[in-house]
């Protein structure tokens, strides 16, 4: 006998998006010209948190960059864009015994997804009065690469 699948109905949207960080290195023109146009100098770092609060029912995620010389691990350009978002339903997905989220690979691809371009937006926008500005964007990704491999978790019987 087959095992019906449960179906689970969950709904988002965004209710903020903002810049929660940034800054940068004022650097002269010459500097910023050799460091962009000379192989291997620089390195982009990128690291994601998701936050759920469960008495607003939302999800926060900040995508943080920063652009750093590799010679000195000086950071150049340091940058954390945040998207906050109510999701209805989430209750749904919570697992009381284990106090853990099991939110479905496809929502969660999404809402990485989007916060990493708008990421990129600020990103862009915060740049645009600086030196940096036509020389650094966030690169387009893989969505799937901003998601770690969620660990279920165990059992101790």
């Amino acid at each position: 006998m087959k095992k019906q699948k449960e179906t689970i109905e969950i709904g988002y949207r965004i209710i903020k998006i903002h810049t929660s960080k940034f800054s940068f290195e004022d650097l002269n023109e010459e500097s910023v010209e050799k460091l962009f146009n000379t192989p291997n100098l620089l390195a982009v770092n990128m690291n994601t948190i998701l936050n759920i609060d469960k008495e607003k029912s939302t999800i926060t995620i900040d995508i943080g960059t920063g652009l750093t010389e590799k010679q000195n691990n000086q950071i150049l350009i340091e940058h954390s864009g945040r998207t906050i978002y109510h999701v209805k339903g989430l209750e749904s997905v919570y697992n009381k015994e284990k106090d853990y989220y099991d939110i479905p690979d496809g929502l969660l691809l999404q809402l990485y997804s989007m916060s990493y371009s708008h990421a990129r937006a600020l990103l862009a926008t915060e740049i645009s009065p600086t030196i940096y500005k036509d020389k650094y964007f966030l690169p387009v990704i893989n969505p799937n690469d901003l998601i770690k491999k969620k660990e279920k978790p165990t059992h101790n019987n």
